[in-house]
């Protein structure tokens, strides 16, 4: 078995570090979860007090991780009946299907948009911070995945007109 050399390891290209990107948030915020978790045990049981503060903060940071988490996350499919079909009705399903993803995926923007305006004054107590962060993250995920629906459409227009 050949072993490849310590030093002739090839750095990663940019769009490699960028797709790992989201995988990278997503472990970094369970760290920082796991933290306030444990932080959160010892104080109440050590202490019989509390933070409030890290409550909060657990939970948003908890919808952030999995939304970020989400964006890389492969997707639950049922094509038994699709790869029963010849090369280009497979195509034409699986455009449709991205063509209903990015219309519920858009449905899904503008929903997350209009809680961002809505909570816009909303505070939580404890952090101070605008209840917007908790609606800003659906925004971004739902952009991202519009973004991967988008790419994956294309993708199955270009098998169409070869």
């Amino acid at each position: 078995m050949h072993e490849p050399e310590t030093g002739s390891a090839r750095p990663r290209s940019l769009s490699a570090r960028l797709a790992a990107l989201p995988d990278a948030l997503a472990a970094g915020l369970l760290a920082v979860v796991t933290v306030l978790v444990t932080a959160q045990v010892v104080v109440r049981y050590g202490t019989s007090g509390s933070l409030v503060w890290s409550e909060e903060l657990t939970r948003l940071l908890f919808v952030w991780m999995v939304l970020i988490a989400a964006v890389t996350a492969p997707r639950m499919q049922v094509d038994f009946v699709v790869e029963l079909m010849p090369a280009r009705g497979q195509a034409v399903l699986r455009l449709l299907s991205e063509l209903l993803v990015i219309a519920i995926t858009c449905v899904l923007i503008y929903g997350a948009w209009g809680m961002m305006e809505l909570t816009e004054f909303d505070t939580y107590i404890a952090l101070g911070i605008s209840v917007r962060w908790l609606y800003l993250s659906m925004f971004l995920a739902a952009c991202a995945w519009l973004l991967r629906s988008g790419a994956l459409a294309i993708g199955q227009i270009r098998m169409l007109l070869k």
